[in-house]
């Protein structure tokens, strides 16, 4: 068994309108993989264990009116 994010592995999805605007908002990526040019290649073993505990932390964001926040999901086991 092992700890997942649902949003990165398509168990769930990002169902969240827009505080400002009210349009659906999208998932732009976890916070990782802006962190620097390979992050995004990297093996999830290199996330930190105190992350692991706290969960996944994405970017979601409105392409209509550009407002962003970020979420955090909790891992699942699978």
């Amino acid at each position: 068994m092992e700890k997942v994010c649902p949003i990165c592995n398509a168990l769930d999805e990002v169902n969240q309108a827009c505080p400002r605007c009210g349009q659906a908002m999208k998932d732009g990526g976890t916070l990782q993989n802006y962190l620097g040019p390979y992050s995004p290649y990297m093996d999830g073993d290199w996330i930190p264990l105190n992350m692991i505990d706290y969960g996944c932390t994405h970017l979601v964001y409105c392409p209509h009116c550009h407002y962003d926040i970020r979420v955090v999901w909790n891992f699942v086991i699978i």
